[in-house]
């Protein structure tokens, strides 16, 4: 190099045997002394990328394409740079031109498929991983992709076969034998996975999540704890012990094994969440509710977090000064913390709610000295802090407040209804049920852990058995099958009233506050009775909620509210035998 400093070949000669540094430096110097090298520009960018410098590497390689448009393995290159800077629309295009130079590119075909996957467009993934295999059919990659899609269609029998032929290309390939290990009833191909390789501590917990399917579950915590033996440098495994023990209601085991996770990566932020639900439903608020201001760390929590150029408020005085609180949970969290802000007015000037849409008139009506303004949901810039002096996530309210905790602060109902709305629903619902007792009912979560939430409706038999008492429904987005369920069970539940609990959250509050007595599993109606004072009986499942602590049968947030707790998993026919047998002496007194 120093007797031919300006020779082309003599660099690239050179990048080739030094460290990746030198090798880039070399390369670059390629581009230089050669600028319509494209070879140059497609190696160097290659090293950018394996690098990590994905924005440089696509600079490269773009600067490749300007050179030679039909070089199929810039096209292909790039699109997989775009991908690595999270840019999926970028790489299909990218994709489809490499497909365009080499019609019969397997590869390009199957990443498209991958894309397509990702974006939950599970047909238009088949479609790629079909043609990838047609393309490339020795691709052992494009097989098992195929199958994958064709499961989640639900056509696990079709799925088989290109999963077993990726398994023939790659006998030993421990993600192809746990693919069919999902596809067949047989723990034979799991224990495959294993066999093939003992440390690898993902497929121990593909074991967990096959066993989480027998009774009790058992057989859950022994392969996770292989897992954690095979990989115990991992945050993972801890959390998974960690949160397997909440399904056991071993508190002591979910702060363990989060605490262990946490030693490993203090930013693993699932476990710290787990360690704060648990201690807050041992009732442990000191630690609990410090642990939980740090619950907005996970990836979920970072797409709702707002952003604004005011300092968080500390719980330092701020009498005559200006707060801004955000929601950041769901409807029932936000309506559950709002039973503080009346607390929070007393000691400030200025109140600024940002919440969603639904939930804005009914705080207008209830805080008439809250401004309540119309904005957007958080798009991770910086914005308006509608000139407040501080601000705060609502759900840090109980922290800075010392709830529970050394402070005086009591949770207070705060929802004040349209009067002229509640007063005639009240009249409509007493005019269809004269001298009757009116129970405002829901039995259905659609959320991701609504099954344990949900009670059947044909158990509701003895509570519409009450002698004088009408069910009426506050369950959003009521089904016809649930209807008639009820009325296979002769219950006669009354939906008449004309309000959508899922979107008209001010006609919720009217209707509950024309209720007698709410009965519901834990949900957003229990929150709108409790924050209305009106009477509710919540019905928790085991492991409830951190909000139902572990044993009590009242409410630390609500006065009028009695807890009635499930003793087994899945078994709400007891529960509901007791609420039929109370709800009997309630109606006599």
């Amino acid at each position: 190099m120093l007797l031919a400093p300006g020779v082309n070949d003599t660099a690239r000669g050179l990048a080739a045997l030094v460290h990746t540094t030198d090798r880039n430096r070399m390369l670059r110097r390629c581009s230089i002394l050669a600028p319509l090298d494209s070879n140059a520009y497609l190696q160097l960018g290659l090293e950018l990328k394996q690098s990590g410098r994905f924005e440089e590497a696509s600079h490269h390689i773009r600067r490749l394409l300007i050179l030679e448009p039909a070089n199929v393995d810039g096209a292909y290159q790039l699109a997989n740079v775009l991908l690595d800077l999270n840019n999926p629309d970028g790489a299909k295009s990218f994709f489809l031109r490499t497909l365009q130079i080499a019609p019969r590119s397997g590869t390009a075909r199957n990443n498209l498929g991958l894309i397509a996957f990702e974006n939950e467009d599970f047909e238009q993934a088949e479609e790629w991983f079909r043609a990838a295999t047609a393309a490339a059919p020795g691709l052992a990659e494009a097989w098992r992709n195929h199958a994958r899609a064709l499961a989640k269609l639900d056509r696990k029998t079709d799925a088989l076969e290109p999963c077993k032929r990726s398994l023939m290309m790659e006998p030993a390939n421990q993600t192809a034998c746990m693919d069919i290990a999902g596809l067949l009833p047989t723990q034979k191909w799991a224990k495959r996975t294993i066999s093939i390789d003992p440390t690898a501590h993902e497929f121990y917990n593909n074991m967990a999540v096959f066993a989480t399917q027998n009774p009790g579950r058992k057989g859950v915590e022994p392969w996770l704890r292989r897992s954690a033996i095979a990989k115990p440098e991992h945050p993972e495994v801890w959390f998974r012990l960690s949160a397997d023990a909440g399904h056991r209601s071993d508190s002591e085991a979910v702060m363990k094994h989060g605490h262990r996770s946490l030693f490993i990566s203090d930013s693993y932020a699932h476990a710290r969440n787990n360690i704060a639900f648990a201690l807050l439903g041992e009732e442990k608020f000191e630690e609990g509710w410090r642990t939980h201001t740090r619950r907005l760390e996970t990836p979920e929590g970072r797409e709702i977090l707002r952003r604004f150029a005011i300092p968080q408020w500390q719980g330092e005085a701020i009498e005559g000064r200006h707060l801004l609180l955000w929601g950041e949970q769901g409807i029932g969290d936000e309506v559950q913390f709002l039973t503080l802000l009346k607390h929070v007015l007393r000691g400030v000037a200025q109140v600024t709610v940002l919440t969603e849409p639904r939930l804005r008139p009914l705080i207008r009506r209830s805080f008439p000295d809250v401004v309540v303004p119309d904005v957007d949901g958080p798009g991770g810039e910086v914005e308006s802090h509608h000139g407040a002096d501080f601000h705060l996530a609502i759900g840090d309210l109980p922290h800075r407040l010392q709830l529970f905790c050394g402070g005086e602060v009591t949770p207070e109902p705060w929802i004040i209804v349209d009067p002229a709305r509640a007063k005639d629903l009240c009249a409509e619902l007493q005019a269809r049920h004269p001298g009757k007792r009116l129970a405002g009912i829901t039995w259905r979560s659609a959320a991701p852990t609504g099954a344990r939430r949900s009670i059947p409706p044909a158990l509701w038999a003895g509570i519409a058995g009450v002698p004088d008492t009408a069910l009426v429904s506050l369950q959003y987005n009521v089904l016809d099958e649930d209807m008639a369920a009820f009325k296979a069970a002769g219950i006669q539940v009354d939906t008449s009233h004309g309000v959508d609990p899922m979107q008209d959250l001010d006609g919720l509050a009217a209707l509950t506050s024309a209720m007698d007595l709410v009965i519901s599993p834990p949900n957003n109606t229990v929150h709108f009775a409790g924050a209305l004072a009106v009477p509710c009986w919540v019905m928790v499942p085991t492991r409830p909620d951190w909000r139902w602590g572990l044993i009590r049968k009242d409410s630390l947030w609500y006065p009028n509210t009695c807890v009635f707790r499930q003793e087994t998993d899945g078994d709400w026919a007891a529960v509901l035998s007791q609420v039929a047998s109370n709800l009997k002496s309630w109606t006599n007194s």
